[in-house]
C-alpha cells in the first residue's frame, strides 16, 4: 500500500513483517492515516513515522497514527474488525503477497523432477490458476559437483525447463523472468565437488 505523504512527513519501515495501510478521511483538514497490520501468519513488524515535529513507533497489530496537517502525530488503536468494516474494499484491491514454490531435480537433470516434487507442480498449478496476471521469477540452481562453466549452463537449463512449463500453463513468455545461479546459492552448504539433493532445484516466485 502506499503511504500518503505532506510536508515532508516521513515513514520508514525498521521490521521483516509487516503491511501499512494509509488513508484519509473524510474532514477538511484531514490527517493521514497508518495502521499496521500483521502479515498472513500473524506476524507484525514495525513503523516508525516521523514528522517535522515529531516520531512515534507503531509495533502492535493495528495499531496506528494520525498525523495531522501541522505535523502533530496521535496515536490510535483499531481491531481486526474495525478496520476490515471500515477498509474492506481497500484491502481487497491489494495485490496477492508474493508467493514462492521449489522444485527438486534429479541429478545432472534439466527435466527430470525429483519424487518430492510433483507435489508442488499440483500447488503450483492450483495458484497460478487463480492469481491475477501473474509476473513470475524463475531461478535455476545446482548441487556443488561439477565445473562453475557446467553449472552455470545446468541451472539455466533448469530454470527455462520450469518456465516452458509455466507457458503450457497459460502464462505469457513475457510474464516470466528466468537466470541461473549455477552453484553459487546452494541451499545447503557442502564443500566444493559434493553432491546434494537439495541443492538442485529450481525456485518459482510469484507475485
Amino acid at each position: 500500500m502506499k503511504i500518503i505523504s505532506r510536508h515532508h512527513r516521513r515513514v520508514s519501515a525498521a521490521a521483516a513483517a509487516f503491511v501499512t495501510l494509509a488513508l484519509l478521511s473524510g474532514c477538511s483538514t484531514p490527517p493521514d492515516r497508518i495502521i499496521l497490520l500483521p502479515d498472513p501468519e500473524g506476524k507484525v513488524g514495525a513503523v516508525v513515522v516521523r514528522s517535522a515535529h515529531a516520531e512515534q513507533t507503531i509495533d502492535k497489530a493495528y495499531a496506528g497514527v494520525d498525523v495531522a496537517s501541522n505535523g502533530a502525530i496521535e496515536k490510535t488503536m483499531d481491531s481486526q474488525s474495525s478496520v476490515q468494516a471500515r477498509y474492506g474494499e481497500l484491502l481487497a484491491a491489494r495485490p496477492p503477497r508474493p508467493m514462492t514454490f521449489t522444485l527438486f531435480f534429479l541429478f545432472d537433470s534439466a527435466t527430470e523432477l525429483a519424487p518430492e516434487s510433483p507435489a508442488t507442480v499440483k500447488k503450483l498449478k492450483a495458484v497460478l490458476a487463480t492469481w491475477p496476471a501473474p509476473q513470475v521469477v524463475v531461478i535455476g540452481h545446482t548441487d556443488l559437483a561439477g565445473s562453475q562453466e557446467f553449472n552455470d549452463r545446468l541451472s539455466l537449463r533448469r530454470a527455462e525447463s520450469a518456465a516452458a512449463f509455466l507457458v503450457k500453463e497459460g502464462i505469457p513468455a513475457r510474464q516470466i523472468e528466468t537466470a541461473g545461479r549455477g552453484k553459487r546459492e546452494p541451499l545447503v552448504p557442502t564443500p566444493d565437488g559434493v553432491p546434494n539433493h537439495m541443492n538442485r532445484r529450481v525456485v518459482i516466485t510469484i507475485q
